[in-house]
């Protein structure tokens, strides 16, 4: 799979993630207009009968922000290939296909990995 196809699905992914976070987001707001409405009644706010709702929303949140951050930073750091060092003995050659190489050539003829020397 092509680079940018990987980056592009990660994104994809970590957008997912920054979706799930948007209902626990606005529903917080809700909350905090209930408590700005009358700051002493926040046994109102908290009752045990919403109380499975808020709970639900925090995992929600959570996982959210889990799935979020775990593919952000795939996307991040899916680069490109590493550099294929290649094999010295008597005449180099490519370490991933193995090809004969001159010696310092950036890539391989062959399959056009980029090497380091």
């Amino acid at each position: 799979m092509p680079v940018a196809a990987r980056c592009f699905i990660y994104g994809l992914l970590a957008a997912l993630g920054f979706i799930m976070m948007v209902p626990p987001l606005v529903n917080l707001r809700r909350i905090q207009a209930e408590l700005l409405a009358d700051p002493f009644a926040v046994e109102t706010v908290l009752d045990p009968a919403s109380a499975a709702q808020v709970q639900s929303l925090m995992l929600l949140f959570l996982v959210g922000v889990a799935v979020a951050t775990g593919f952000l930073y795939a996307a991040l750091s899916a680069g490109y290939a590493r550099s294929w060092r290649p094999r010295e003995n008597g005449t180099p050659r490519c370490g991933r296909c193995g090809a004969e190489l001159g010696f310092g050539v950036g890539r391989c003829p062959t399959c056009d990995q980029q090497l380091a020397w």
